[in-house]
Order: C-alpha cells, then sequence, then structure tokens
C-alpha cells in the first residue's frame, strides 16, 4: 500500500523533533483488538525491533514516537496476528499439490477430475485428496474397481478428506508388495473381497499407501513450503502449530528458516518416532521455529468410522470403530514426554478414544500441573469424562469447522452421544481457555471461518437456521481469543506473542470487515488486507485498506 499522510499524521509529524523516540513502524487509525487481559482496544501502537513498544490512541503514540514506516488502518480493524493451533504445514503443501477432490458429488466425479488431471500422459502416479462420501447420494466408501479400469498403469492414491482413509488401485498396493493376509496389515483396516484387497485402507495403512508413492524431491518440497507458507500468510495466519512430523521434514523446514524464506513462526511436534526421541532430549527455540510437543494417536476419524467408540456407531450395528494406539508403544511416548519436558498432544475423535487418553494422561499428571498435555480434537465426550480436562488441567484442542463440516451426518452416526461432541462452550468451562484451528488441509486454513464457525454454528450456506447445538457456541471474544492468545498459551508462546501488548512481537492482521461487530453473513465474507509478522509486511491484497 503507498502510504498517504494523513491530518493526525501530518499534526505528529509536525512536532517531530529529537525528544520523540524512534520506532520502526507506527500504526494509527485502527480499530485495534489487543486481545489483552482486558480486550481493550485502541486505535494505535509502535514497533521496535519486530516488537510492540507501546500501544495508545493515535495522539499518545504520535506525540511520544517518530518511525520509518507508516500504516493508516483507515478505520479497518486490526487484530494480533491468527495462530493456528492445530494445522499440518507440509500436508498443506503436498495437498496443494495434489488433484482438488474436495466437493466431488459422486465418485464418478472424482474420476472425472483425475481423467484431468492425467490428460497429455507423463504422470508416474496420480495422487488427489479432499473427497467425502458423506457428500454423495450414495455414501458407501468407495473401492478401487474403478480406478483400475481407467488407471491400470500407474498407481492413484486418493485420500479421503480427513486423511484417514485411502483408496488406492492395484498398481499403487503392489509398490507396497502386500497380499490379504499380510500380518502388517490389520484385518480392520483393509478391507478384503474375493480374496483381494478392495484398495479401501484405513489409519495407519492409509498412510503406508500414501508413503509408497514416489517421494518429492528436495526441490519440491521447498516449492511445497513456499506455497503453504503463502496460502497461510494471505489469510492472516501468523502462527501455526504442525502436527507430527518426521525428522527429515524438521530438518527441511529449519533449512527454510536458514535460507531466509520462512516468514511466519512454526511450532512443531514431533510425530512419534524413535528417531525423533533420540534426536531431540529438550523443547528447543530456533528463531521462528519451536519443537515442544510430540503428536500421537489413539484413534482414527468419525467420518470414515474409524473413531473410538465406547458404544456401536448408532448407523452401524456392531461397529465400535478403530482403536490405533498399542497401549505399551503409548505409555512409553507419554513417560517419554513427561520426563523430558515436552507436550503430550493426542488425537482423539472418539468417546472411548478420549476416555482413554485423559486416564492415561491422569496417572502420569497427578493433579494440577502446568504442563498443557492436549486432547486434539476433543470431539466426542462422555458426560463422566468432561471433569478430567479440569481436574489435570488438561487442553482441550478444538477445531471448530469439524463442526459445521460433520453437523448433517454426525447425528445418525452418534445418536444421543451428539450432545457431548463438539462441545466447545463446555470445554472451554473446563479451565475458562482452550485454542482452536482448523486442521488444514482437512479444512480451510482461512481462520475467519474457524471464528464463524465457533460463534454461529453454521456452514458456508448458513445452515442451521439457530445454528448446531447453539448451546455450546463461543461468544467473538472467546472464538478471537482461542485463535489468538489462548492458542500461543496453548504452546508456551503466549508471554511473547498472541496479543498486541508492549513486549510482544508485532504479529498483527488488518482486515476489511470487524468480526466483533459485523452480521454474521458479513463476517463469513470477511478477507485479509494485509498481514504483518515482527512489525514486517508479509502479505498484502494490493488495494486500498478501505473496505
Amino acid at each position: 500500500m503507498k502510504f498517504f499522510i494523513t491530518g493526525v499524521i501530518a499534526l505528529g509529524l509536525l512536532f517531530s523533533c529529537n525528544m520523540k523516540e524512534r520506532a520502526d513502524l507506527i500504526l494509527i487509525n485502527g480499530v485495534v483488538y489487543t486481545a489483552d487481559s482486558a480486550f481493550s482496544k485502541c486505535t494505535a501502537f509502535a514497533v521496535k525491533d519486530g516488537k510492540i513498544v507501546a500501544t495508545g490512541s493515535d495522539e499518545q503514540i504520535l506525540s511520544k514516537y517518530s518511525a520509518g514506516e507508516y500504516v493508516d488502518a483507515e478505520r479497518n480493524p486490526v487484530y494480533p496476528g491468527f495462530n493456528d493451533a492445530h494445522g499440518h504445514f507440509f500436508e498443506l503443501g503436498e495437498s496443494l499439490a495434489m488433484v482438488d477432490l474436495r466437493g466431488t458429488r459422486s465418485y464418478n466425479e472424482i474420476i472425472e477430475r483425475l481423467r484431468k488431471a492425467a490428460e497429455g500422459g507423463g504422470k508416474s502416479y496420480l495422487a488427489g485428496d479432499g473427497w467425502d462420501q458423506n457428500d454423495w447420494p450414495d455414501k458407501t466408501m468407495p473401492d478401487n474397481t474403478l480406478l483400475n479400469e481407467i488407471f491400470p498403469d500407474i498407481p492413484v492414491v486418493i485420500t479421503r478428506i480427513d486423511y484417514h482413509a485411502v483408496v488406492a488401485n492395484d498398481a499403487a498396493i503392489n509398490l507396497l508388495g502386500i497380499k490379504p493376509g499380510d500380518p502388517s496389515v490389520p484385518s480392520d483396516e483393509a478391507p478384503v473381497k474375493d480374496g483381494r484387497f478392495t484398495g479401501l485402507f484405513l489409519e495407519k495403512s492409509s498412510e503406508r499407501l500414501r508413503l509408497a508413492l514416489p517421494s518429492p524431491s528436495l526441490e519440491e518440497y521447498n516449492d511445497m513450503m513456499k506455497r503453504a507458507q503463502s496460502e497461510c500468510l494471505r489469510y492472516g495466519v501468523t502462527s501455526l502449530s504442525t502436527a507430527g512430523e518426521t525428522l527429515e521434514k524438521i530438518q527441511m523446514l529449519r533449512q527454510f528458516q536458514n535460507s531466509k524464506e520462512l516468514k511466519m513462526r512454526i511450532d512443531v511436534w514431533l510425530s512419534a518416532t524413535k528417531e525423533n526421541t533420540s534426536t531431540f532430549s529438550r523443547p528447543i527455540k530456533e528463531g521462528l521455529i519451536n519443537i515442544t510437543s510430540i503428536k500421537l494417536y489413539v484413534d482414527g476419524a468419525l467420518g470414515s468410522r474409524g473413531a473410538w467408540m465406547i458404544e456401536s456407531y448408532s448407523d452401524d450395528s456392531g461397529n465400535r470403530g478403530i482403536k490405533v494406539a498399542d497401549d505399551a508403544e503409548y505409555r512409553w511416548y507419554l513417560n517419554w514426554a513427561y520426563d523430558h519436558g515436552f507436550q503430550a498432544a493426542t488425537h482423539c475423535i472418539g468417546d472411548a478414544a478420549n476416555r482413554y487418553a485423559l486416564r492415561e494422561y491422569a496417572k502420569i499428571l497427578e493433579g494440577n500441573n502446568d504442563r498443557r498435555w492436549r486432547i486434539e480434537h476433543s470431539q466426542v465426550i462422555a458426560p463422566s469424562d468432561f471433569e478430567y480436562f479440569r481436574k489435570y488441567n488438561i487442553i482441550p484442542s478444538i477445531q471448530p469447522t469439524h463442526a459445521t463440516s460433520d453437523m448433517i451426518w454426525a447425528a445418525d452416526r452418534l445418536g444421543p452421544r451428539i450432545k457431548g461432541a463438539y462441545a466447545y462452550k463446555e470445554l472451554l468451562d473446563c479451565n475458562g481457555w482452550l485454542p482452536s484451528g482448523t486442521d488444514f488441509p482437512i479444512e480451510s486454513v482461512n481462520p475467519v471461518y474457524t471464528f464463524f464457525a465457533a460463534v454461529f454454528r453454521k456452514n458456508s450456506e448458513f445452515y442451521p437456521q439457530g445454528g448446531f447445538e447453539p448451546i455450546n457456541a463461543l461468544s467473538r471474544e472467546e472464538a478471537l481469543r482461542s485463535m489468538t492468545i489462548w492458542a500461543a498459551k496453548a504452546s508456551f508462546e503466549d508471554e511473547y506473542k498472541g496479543s498486541l501488548e508492549a513486549g510482544r512481537y508485532a504479529d498483527f492482521v488488518i482486515l476489511n470487515t470487524d468480526l466483533m461487530t459485523a452480521p454474521e453473513k458479513e463476517v463469513y465474507r470477511a478477507k485479509v488486507i494485509k498481514t504483518f509478522v515482527a512489525g514486517k509486511e508479509v502479505y498484502s491484497d494490493n488495494q486500498s485498506l478501505l473496505p
């Protein structure tokens, strides 16, 4: 944005003198939501060395500070940079390079998108992601019959929206060299029909099929990181917890930072491998990268009926989902995390999975503590288990758009248990705060959608009227805190980011719509105008700040 000196700035500059303190950047004429403890507002702040040094009115800041750069927010709202408390940085980059299968309304539409991607030949494999059979007239999980007919010679793997299921053709299965009955393939993760795999693979087996495809080169991964970062910054995401990374990818991310290409803050969670636990003996901070947590899994996803339930699915009698955690291994990693000062962050969807992880945590945490161990998703909680979050200071990490994506069919899966599902307000009341994120690329990166789903409990079509289970909606203030200061607190970073206060990093975003006051339809359409990290502009829509 080309800066034009407004009357108030001109007045401030007129009285500039050597008595003024020097700042690097001054923002004025904004509606600044600081997200401090009082949830106070101001109109201006000054930035030096990447951190906010003062907040106040335009007159207060301009009378005390001068700067080399001024930003006139033109009365647009300014928020702390959005902090996604649970996403997948590398998977986002990989997803952006795949065939996009989101929004498909039938399996045939998937086939057509794959055909188009294969036009011209030269493809050694095809990978796509984002399909959801719950959006189709026939909601049966697909098999690989059509994939084998149309793509007999190249491996094809298509990943469900939740990343807990794939359909792979025989060419892809052959890359692994597995056969029905193979002891390395759990029978509940790989259906067999007429003596052959159907092509549907769930949970750990689905990950094996994805990894069977040729790995991207280092150059391709670098391009994926650039694309993932650009996607985050254009939506105002200045900080991210990336959930479960291998040592190889952590090293690539470090190199990305060393080459000065990393522009956002990334809280890295280790994937649960002995390679990671033998490499990292304590949490570390390296510039924009923190390595603080270890990501664990207990079950799968609700949409593919892989979530582990106490009782059978209401729409699939006898099926209680899949427990993927091995007891001894899970406890080993929890004890390693506790002994080495790492957070444990466990994926739990079903009520049995949440109960299991909460009780395993309780054995180690033993009451009041500040370890901030987390349950990721906290999606279906039995009524008697909410107390564990409170008693052991366990943090429920939520993804509000999961509620509005799942709500059309979730009641069919859960029956009466829907009352304890996506219970964000009840989870908030356990500890008085909670972090939120998107779980991208499963959901959109856009944090405005997170805010909208948390507050209004509606989808993009503004359905249902009155909201889905509105008793568990968050207030606007709670939703904003969950994606700024509380998300920072969840990763032990709230002392230096997450709010616009003196001493904290000047990570902020300017929107064209005030999330705190606008009608719901305007909130959903809100756009980012500019994104700043440490007082440096890292994204601009190249338009006027005026709405």
